[in-house]
């Protein structure tokens, strides 16, 4: 027999009143992935300098969870969750 791990099982909802929601839906896979190729780092910066300018308002286009040989990005840009607060 297996003994509980928590004392009181409902007691975390208790502590997750006034907490924000959960949002656990699955997002849609993109309808369009474009894949482009750099033949040195200088052409990958300038490419992205110019997508930064032009396509994201300036805005960063990757983030820092990127693999350095691999990078993604949504257009138009996703607005990331922590530019909300929740009262």
């Amino acid at each position: 027999m297996q003994t509980k791990l928590f004392d009181d099982e409902n007691k975390w909802e208790e502590e997750w009143k006034n907490m924000p929601e959960y949002n656990n839906k699955k997002q849609e896979p993109p309808l369009i992935t474009a894949t482009f190729k750099f033949k040195t780092e200088k052409d990958y910066l300038k490419f992205k300098d110019i997508v930064q300018k032009y396509a994201y308002d300036n805005a960063k286009v990757f983030d820092g969870m990127q693999k350095k040989e691999a990078k993604s990005a949504w257009f138009p840009h996703k607005e990331k969750a922590s530019k909300y607060e929740y009262l």
